[in-house]
């Protein structure tokens, strides 16, 4: 234990190791010449990508060229390498938190590529900007890139969301601006990134879209860092004095003169210490609380990446992690150390040798065990060493043994993360996560990890080891051999299908077909998308993907047998765009549409309530005659002028005539017969007819005293008598043509009898013509009920009487007495 707690590094008595985790020495890597370069590594034990500065000197026989990408693992493999001759000069690269490359050109313009250097998108940054000015400062973080250009311009663009770059408020300070952070949206007050530039005048800006505050420092900042929580700065002055403050600088938590020029790079180690590094001198030198140092030297040029909890450092011979000590193992390998779990794991050293000491000491720490155990536990996570966490997992399960009540499953569930890390963490994977790492990323972020870095079986092994889902797994894994195949043994349509098809059925995965089908359909391989969607259960995702893919038959056929009419309707419109746009004719759609009945019948639908012209076109197609009449019956309904209702009438007439509907052709007969009479009594009498029913014209001919016409369209209409009767009288009554009215109902006897006559005249508010009608209803018991409704008590009474009609008596009788009460209750109130 002592020899362990030796190798640390203390610093205002916090300790810190720096550890060996690869040995780099034999690979690729340590034929690099690390000055000169810009680098960047992806968090959480990712790759790091190097190329050339074009604004620095290097050496004529690098082994990196010039305007190439090359990315390495933290065991020092080369990953791949790419040009980046189409993206012009690039300033600046870095990763997003899904291990894409993301790499800023000096014209302002974003490139995304995959770690193996497959290209995924470009974003032209400058689109909104007027002003196209060269890249001066840039910031990558894991969602999203702030650049600020020669015309003072910020622009930040997210990674992950669909929007376009915002611009910021331009600074207006003239002067030379020296370097760049960003205050991740999580951190800021505004919920969105802000941007730290600093000034050759000495002065610190925060820049957002609706603000830019402006703080004046003592001195010039030449770089400066943020916490990985985002609220304490570090920052280099020219003077070579280094700062930690709080953001807002109201407290000074450290200032430490270094007597010495602006370091090649400032970086956190964790959240407790700053590391500056001076390239020419091949000095890392770690600066803690109340000035504290420590001094670490190379032989070499060395790069920093920065974790969370700590820093990966790689030089031509190693990658080193230098982090804190974590709690849990200081506890236990500190010299001197008597904690409940040290004591625990001197236990386990006297057990291996079968002393009897072991049980003494375990004795003595029962009441503590549990807290032993764990911190044990947690202490190999923290290892890279596999003896030590051996030796740690082993002081566990022995102080297991001895506590009947531990959580069985909390120490299973540490053992499967431990031993998945140490998979990860292998040489050919070169994944170094720490503990700390994996807890706040988790397991489901780590296995995307994995498939960004292409390690599709680790995947499918850690899912099955943890009893999750491989459905994504298999998507990926199946993404990926479309997108990119062995060259040396490329596959066709039909047998990438085969193996993809097979290893769905092996795992028992439902997977998206859709999603894999797309990707294979980007990838130009048509065939094998169309086998892939005929496996997709979800028709609403496979439906659209085949439209796009010009396959219109089979997403109609899909569209179909979803019975989804929104579907269908999707599909419909697809085709009718491509006739809009003359990409299709309407031969050509209805040739699609075949024998596809409910398609048919939705598009006539769609088609009768948009009065599509084509309606007719289809309906001719399809040999439906009888409704092309009824849509020309319809036409001719809401047609405003003589001709054009004459026009359709005909039409449907013909059509009729053609299908022997005799009723239906009789019927527009007698609207032809109409409209020639019609015609004639408009030159007659200047009243404008058109529209008008048979009732309707009969009911103007009676207003106009025309009863010769009336009744001779009467006879020409074959009306009878009764509907002729209610015409005339109804219309009488309308316009109040009472005398005409009593000349009319002592004309012949009425075939409706005189009811009616009182109805229509208690309709139109005359009472007294209605009261005329009354004697004249053979009805003793209607003349009873029309005399009371109208409260002719008297008559009423009579007709009762002469009915003996005692129920009708007693109602007239009940409200003679209400009436009567009423009124002397209004006399009473008086």
């Amino acid at each position: 234990m002592s020899s362990y707690s030796a190798l640390w590094d203390e610093l205002n008595q916090v300790r810190y190791y720096k550890q060996e985790i690869y040995s780099l020495s034999e690979t690729l890597f340590s034929q690099l010449e690390l000055s000169g370069y810009i680098y960047a590594g992806s968090p959480n034990g990712g790759p790091i990508a190097f190329m050339k500065d074009y604004r620095k000197a290097v050496r004529i026989n690098s082994v990196l060229e010039a305007n190439r990408i090359y990315v390495y693992s933290s065991s020092g493999q080369r990953v791949c390498e790419f040009s980046t001759k189409e993206c012009g000069k690039i300033v600046n690269i870095g990763w997003d938190k899904a291990d894409r490359l993301i790499c800023v050109s000096v014209d302002s313009k974003i490139h995304i590529f995959t770690m193996f250097g497959d290209k995924i998108k470009e974003i032209t940054v400058l689109k909104s900007v007027q002003s196209i000015s060269n890249v001066v400062l840039s910031c990558i973080w894991e969602t999203g890139v702030a650049i600020f250009n020669q015309s003072g311009d910020i622009l930040i663009t997210s990674l992950f969301l669909k929007q376009s770059p915002t611009l910021y408020l331009k600074p207006e300070i003239e002067c030379q601006y020296l370097d760049i952070d960003v205050i991740r949206s999580k951190f800021s007050n505004s919920r969105t990134p802000e941007i730290l530039l600093s000034t050759s005048t000495g002065e610190l800006l925060t820049c957002s879209d609706s603000k830019i505050e402006t703080q004046n420092i003592s001195d010039t900042i030449v770089k400066f860092t943020l916490s990985p929580n985002g609220k304490i700065l570090a920052y280099f002055t020219k003077n070579g004095k280094l700062v930690v403050t709080t953001l807002a600088h109201d407290q000074i938590f450290l200032e430490f003169d270094t007597k010495t020029i602006c370091p090649t790079n400032l970086v956190w180690c964790g959240a407790d210490s700053i590391l500056c590094y001076w390239e020419s001198r091949h000095l890392l030198l770690m600066i803690g609380p109340n000035n504290g140092v420590v001094k670490y030297l190379y032989n070499g040029p060395v790069c920093l990446i920065p974790e969370i909890d700590g820093i990966r450092i790689f030089s031509n011979d190693s990658c080193d992690f230098l982090s804190r000590v974590p709690d849990v193992v200081e506890s236990i390998f500190r010299i001197g150390s008597d904690s409940p779990s040290s004591m625990l794991f001197e236990a386990y050293q006297y057990f291996k040798q079968r002393d009897s000491k072991a049980d003494k000491i375990l004795r003595s720490i029962k009441g503590n065990l549990d807290e032993a155990i764990t911190n044990c536990l947690m202490a190999a996570g923290h290892e890279f060493d596999l003896t030590r966490q051996n030796s740690l997992i082993n002081a566990a399960s022995l102080g297991k043994s001895y506590v009947k009540e531990y959580d069985h499953d909390y120490f299973a569930e540490i053992g499967c993360n431990i031993r998945i890390l140490n998979q990860i963490r292998n040489y050919l994977i070169a994944i170094p996560m720490t503990f700390n790492q994996f807890q706040k990323i988790g397991v489901e972020r780590l296995i995307l990890k994995l498939l960004n870095h292409r390690k599709h079986l680790l995947s499918f092994k850690i899912s099955q080891y943890l009893k999750i889902d491989p459905k994504r797994v298999i998507e990926e894994w199946a993404c990926d051999k479309i997108k990119f195949p062995n060259r040396e043994n490329e596959k066709d349509d039909y047998m990438l299908y085969d193996e993809i098809m097979e290893k769905v059925q092996e795992t028992n995965s439902k997977i998206s077909f859709v999603k894999v089908a797309r990707v294979a359909k980007e990838c130009n391989k048509k065939q094998l998308a169309i086998k892939l969607i005929n496996h997709d259960v979800h028709p609403s995702n496979a439906v659209p993907l085949l439209l796009s893919m010009g396959e219109n038959k089979i997403a109609l056929n899909e569209s179909i047998n979803s019975g989804d009419n929104d579907l269908i309707f999707l599909v419909l419109f697809h085709l009718l765009k491509k006739v809009e746009y003359n990409e299709m004719t309407n031969i050509q759609l209805f040739s699609q549409l075949g024998n596809h009945k409910k398609a048919i019948e939705q598009l006539i639908i769609y088609w009768k309530k948009t009065e599509d012209d084509n309606l007719p076109m289809l309906l001719d197609a399809l040999e439906r005659v009888y409704e092309i009449a009824m849509l020309n019956l319809e036409k001719a309904v809401t047609s405003t002028t003589h001709e054009e209702r004459f026009k359709f009438l005909k039409e449907s007439s013909n059509i009729f005539e053609k299908c022997k509907h005799n009723f239906s052709k009789s019927m527009i007969d007698d609207q032809f017969k109409l409209m020639g009479i019609q015609k004639e009594l408009e030159k007659k009498t200047r009243v404008n007819f058109f529209g008008k029913s048979v009732n309707e014209t009969i009911s103007i001919m009676i207003q106009n005293n025309d009863m010769k016409t009336a009744k001779k369209m009467k006879k020409q209409f074959k009306i009878n008598d009764r509907r002729y009767w209610w015409l005339v009288i109804s219309t009488l009554a309308k316009f109040r043509m009472w005398e005409k009215l009593r000349l009319f109902s002592e004309s012949k006897n009425s075939p409706i009898g005189y009811e009616p006559f009182v109805r229509v005249c208690l309709k139109n508010f005359a009472k007294k013509e209605a009261v005329k009608y009354i004697p004249k209803i053979k009805s003793i018991r209607k003349r009873a009920e029309i005399y009371f409704q109208l409260k002719m008590l008297q008559l009423a009474t009579e007709a009762a009487t002469q009915l003996k009609d005692e129920e009708m008596l007693n109602k007239i009788n009940s409200y003679k007495e209400k009436v009567e009460r009423n009124r002397l209750k209004k006399i009473h109130k008086h």
